[in-house]
């Protein structure tokens, strides 16, 4: 017997708004959908990692799209083809999971550690992002980044910094109109260094996964945004291949830095940034980057 909680019909859909009539009776809430969320999370990663049965590929939706840990852009196609590659690992070791709410959205960030025959181990962050749509949980995005060997697993964390502030003006408009601006504004804050403008646009739950897979709280980001990597290290650094989604009051931003080193070099970075409609304002709650090409 099929368990209730790890059901997906065959059927996936494409929809991108929900209609929150017509979910609100079934969707489950709290501690019952955090439990539900963790045991599809524990079989996704079976499914994608281990046994390689279908239950991840009934478990994503039409309009998947995410990043791969090569940096490699995926949609639902992709994501299945990748299946098929993988290699069964001799064990499978999961940590540090996190699951977060946003009225049918889910987030789910944690690290699985696959080992190989050979005795080798691959640490890969995730994070992925799930909706509430027909009954059932939808894998409508994932994005990954391998743990380089010294990257801790666990959250690194520390005090926000003193002093910071911005008294700057934020967009107006449309909501696409002005999510676009805001990436464009978050990459010119870390190019400026300008910790009070992400001080003023983050959630007090924000977390971000560097590109090296590790995992830092608002304090340690806010601390990191704070130092010149630009002007130190960097001759530019644009924003491009920008996608928005939106799913009610969450929106994903994917795009990419194609950017280059003073010393020349060049390489590509890619993200997705998570935001959270609060009120009238946007505020980025999540951040994960992937090295896609390193610098050469």
């Amino acid at each position: 017997m099929k368990h209730p909680y790890l059901f997906v019909p065959s059927i996936l859909l494409s929809a991108t708004m929900v209609s929150a009539s017509d979910e609100a009776a079934t969707q489950p809430n709290g501690e019952a959908a955090i439990t539900m969320l963790h045991a599809i999370n524990h079989r996704m990663l079976d499914s994608r990692y281990g046994q390689r049965d279908d239950f991840a590929v009934r478990l994503v939706a039409d309009d998947f799209f995410g990043i791969g840990r090569d940096g490699g852009w995926v949609d639902k196609s992709r994501f299945n083809q990748r299946l098929e590659g993988n290699r069964p690992p001799t064990e499978i070791f999961y940590g540090y999971v996190q699951v977060r709410l946003f009225d049918g959205v889910a987030l789910i960030e944690g690290v699985v550690t696959v080992a190989s025959e050979d005795g080798g181990k691959t640490r890969i962050r995730y994070t992925d992002g799930y909706i509430w749509r027909r009954h059932a949980w939808w894998l409508i995005s994932s994005q990954e980044t391998e743990l380089g060997a010294p990257a801790r697993e666990d959250i690194i964390s520390q005090p926000k910094p003193v002093g910071l502030g911005w008294d700057g003006i934020d967009p107006n408009g449309d909501d696409l109109s002005v999510l676009e601006q805001l990436n464009a504004n978050y990459v010119d804050a870390f190019r400026r260094a300008d910790a009070g403008w992400f001080d003023a646009h983050l959630t007090d739950d924000y977390r971000v996964t560097f590109g090296d897979g590790s995992y830092h709280d608002r304090g340690d980001a806010l601390a990191d945004f704070q130092i010149p990597y630009f002007d130190k290290n960097i001759r530019s650094f644009p924003v491009g291949a920008v996608r928005i989604r939106r799913f009610g009051d969450i929106a994903l931003i994917h795009a990419e830095n194609d950017y280059q080193l003073k010393d020349g070099r060049k390489g590509i970075n890619r993200y997705t940034d998570i935001w959270r409609k609060i009120g009238d304002d946007w505020k980025c709650l999540s951040a994960h980057i992937t090295v896609f090409k390193p610098p050469t």
